[in-house]
């Protein structure tokens, strides 16, 4: 056990702390705190720790909101005031570029919404014995859930649906595995705002005072399941259709239904299969794709190149203004969606190469590229693709990540040819410590 004067937060849940014992990383403490904390781990160069005791609490500290707080494993800083969060995650990534990056970069107004009923897609934990849930945190134990406050009214119900098909003699999903589950989004011009289920507006962190938030939007019936670790069953596709999916996938890649959900973008249709990744916070997704189109701003004929296109979210929307539309992507059901998404939107001034992105040819048949947009996975930008964006010479480049450090760090590698211009924090996932940071560089 030891007591020590937490000071600033880091990427990962923690806040750094200075014990006599050196550099101590303190889960479940917030800024400025003075704890009692039991360590877990000791290196060389620090010590993890976890919170046992608040004697000194901060002014942001709160009573978390649900009962599974610190026993689940999927929120992180229920402890804080959602105001906050938001300031950690902008002091995080002022941080890391001062840091990584060597270079001041104080963030832009963050982009918020409401901090519950937010997700429009959930990953739940089934164990050996049916229980139904999230990992426990830092163990493969499943806690089980009966309603997560985080999650769109459908897919809590869509839960319970679930829960309920054991007592009809089958298993929700026949042994361990994983059940992802889905719900669209429509806009619905005669409603009244964003209702997400019943118990939608309980909760409201962000606040959105008119904007995207007030427009009509809301949860679609539409729902899909992903069931990981059991093949094709025809009786179990058909319990989950009488639960009212009307696409249900399984672990070898079969499936019954439609293969997709369908949620509103802009002006366009957006579809995404179960195996594709999409921003499960979609509400809030709409603002970022405003803010991507703001910070780009008008392309007229240009050339845009969308590298980890995925299915097209950031893209698509600049079919009406942009001369011509590249997506590189390289996942085999995110190019499905994207090409599904262009046939549906009958968009004509775009096309999707499936390649990695330091294999894609694009200079020789592309002499000017005017704007990039790249979303890279978490580990960031390779070697290779930093030096071929490099080689590329966008205009405009805009990064979007979900990491800051290695936003950081690759941001240092572009900075041989472009100045940061904007950095802007989107909280798609209140509660947690992930997050979404929009950095705009422009060729110097």
């Amino acid at each position: 056990m030891i007591t020590v004067k937490t000071e600033i937060p880091v990427y990962g849940g923690y806040t750094i702390a200075r014990g006599d014992e050196g550099i101590v990383f303190v889960r479940g403490a917030l800024p400025g705190e003075t704890v009692r904390a039991v360590v877990s781990e000791k290196k060389k160069d620090y010590s993890v720790a976890a919170v046992s005791q608040v004697l000194e609490p901060s002014d942001m500290r709160v009573e978390p909101f649900c009962g599974h707080f610190g026993d689940c494993g999927g929120c992180h800083l229920q402890h804080a005031s959602y105001e906050g969060q938001v300031a950690m995650k902008n002091a995080i990534i002022e941080d890391c570029f001062k840091r990584i990056a060597g270079i001041e970069a104080g963030p832009d107004a963050p982009l918020t919404g409401p901090d519950t009923r937010y997700r429009h897609r959930a990953q739940f934990k089934v164990s050996a014995d049916g229980r139904i849930g999230f990992f426990r945190m830092g163990t493969r134990d499943v806690v089980p859930v009966s309603e997560c406050p985080l999650l769109a009214g459908p897919v809590n119900e869509a839960l319970e649906k679930i829960r309920r098909i054991p007592e009809e003699g089958r298993e929700p999903i026949g042994g361990a595995g994983e059940i992802h589950i889905t719900c669209g989004y429509q806009h619905v011009p005669e409603a009244g705002g964003c209702q997400c289920g019943p118990e939608a507006g309980e909760r409201g962190g962000g606040g959105d005072e008119g904007g995207l938030f007030g427009q009509g939007l809301q949860a679609a019936p539409g729902l899909s399941a992903l069931i990981k670790g059991r093949g094709f069953d025809e009786a179990l596709g058909s319990a989950y259709a009488e639960a009212g999916f009307d696409t249900v996938f399984f672990g070898d890649g079969s499936y019954r239904g439609r293969g997709f959900v369908t949620l509103d973008l802009a002006a366009f249709k957006y579809s995404v299969s179960p195996l594709s990744f999409f921003q499960s916070n979609w509400r809030l997704n709409l603002h970022a794709v405003d803010a991507v189109k703001e910070f780009l701003g008008p392309l007229s004929d240009g050339v845009l190149l969308d590298i980890y296109s995925g299915g097209g979210n950031f893209s698509i929307p600049f079919a009406p203004s942009a001369g011509k539309i590249i997506c590189v992507e390289e996942n085999a059901s995110s190019v499905k969606d994207a090409i599904r998404n262009l046939e549906i939107n009958r968009i004509k001034n775009m096309k999707v190469i499936k390649s990695p992105f330091e294999k894609a040819s694009l200079a020789s048949k592309n002499k000017s590229i005017d704007a990039v947009i790249v979303d890279p996975p978490r580990p960031g930008l390779s070697r290779e693709a930093a030096k071929k964006l490099l080689e590329l010479q966008p205009e405009k480049l805009l990064y979007i990540s979900c990491n800051p450090a290695t936003l950081a760090r690759d941001v240092k590698k572009l900075l041989e040819k472009y100045k940061v211009r904007s950095v802007r924090l989107v909280d798609f996932f209140p509660h947690t410590y992930h997050m979404e940071v929009l950095c705009l560089l422009a060729r110097i």
